[in-house]
């Protein structure tokens, strides 16, 4: 029977044979690993020699099996995916998280001035709320999306995370069903960013599997979501008030433009480790 040190290596082998990049491959076999064997990283070279039940080998097998001819992402298949050390459930009702959008989060916190009132627009998993409400003890912390089954993740989330009564779920598109009165010292998302027209050039893992709401946009250039959320998002945030957003690659132009447009000042652009152009910062002149 094979070992765990066979195992890992010759999923790694299989992965890469079917158009998996090595380094995702490794990464997609420790999880696989992990879920079914309860053996991290560390245990593999502790003891590479461990061997387990034929119910767990063909439990692995199978899963295996399914994000090779399925094409599903590992982490829908585990239902977990990690974001800031922290494990969070997913399903395909919510993005996977990115390493990108650690950066978002990590930029928010280094913001200087009031971060007492916050809203993650599009939260999704509720990735950037929950790790923005356990670093920021004393914020209140709003979660939004058009999404319903994705606050149904987000609010299991809250309460995986132990962050359950800090966060404060709205069900709406943008601020559309977001009280009037409501005013946030910080704006945050990661929003869809893709034009509906790049959906053929991406891998079968993205457009066939995660949530084309939390995907795409109709325009060319995808950029429409951030027009509607700057328009919306200068009369919500206080005096000194900032909004952060994700980008897309070749999108940092034309969304500094919309934030210019919409009356943003002290616009910062953040590169992320490949030094593309990662995060926006824009601010309500004080």
């Amino acid at each position: 029977m094979d070992n765990l040190e066979k195992i890992f290596n010759k999923t790694v082998d299989k992965f890469i044979q079917n158009g998996i990049l090595l380094n995702e491959a490794r990464c997609e076999v420790y999880l696989l690993i992990e879920e079914v064997f309860g053996q991290t990283k560390k245990d593999l070279f502790i003891n590479p020699s461990k061997s387990f039940s034929e119910d767990e080998i063909e439990k692995f097998n199978r899963l295996v099996s399914m994000r090779i001819n399925e094409k599903i992402p590992v982490q829908y298949l585990i239902n977990k995916a990690y974001f800031m050390s922290q494990a969070f459930y997913v399903d395909e009702n919510v993005l996977i998280p990115r390493p990108e959008t650690e950066l978002l989060v990590e930029e928010v916190l280094k913001l200087p001035g009031e971060k007492t009132k916050i809203i993650d627009i599009g939260t999704g998993s509720g990735c950037i709320a929950i790790m923005l409400a356990k670093k920021l003890p004393e914020a209140d912390v709003f979660a939004s999306d058009i999404s319903e089954n994705a606050l149904k993740i987000a609010k299991i989330n809250v309460e995986k995370l132990g962050v359950n009564n800090r966060i404060k779920f709205i069900n709406s598109n943008i601020f559309e069903k977001i009280d009037p009165s409501e005013k946030f010292d910080i704006i945050v998302s990661n929003p869809p960013y893709i034009s509906i027209q790049e959906k053929e050039n991406l891998q079968i893992e993205v457009s066939g599997h995660e949530p084309e709401v939390a995907l795409f946009v109709e325009d060319k250039t995808g950029v429409s979501f951030y027009e509607k959320l700057a328009a919306q998002s200068f009369e919500r945030l206080n005096t000194g008030g900032i909004i952060a957003v994700e980008i897309g690659i070749y999108q940092s132009e034309s969304v500094q433009k919309i934030f210019e447009k919409n009356g943003f000042a002290n616009i910062k652009v953040i590169k992320d480790l490949l030094g593309i152009d990662r995060v926006i910062i824009g601010q309500v002149n004080l």
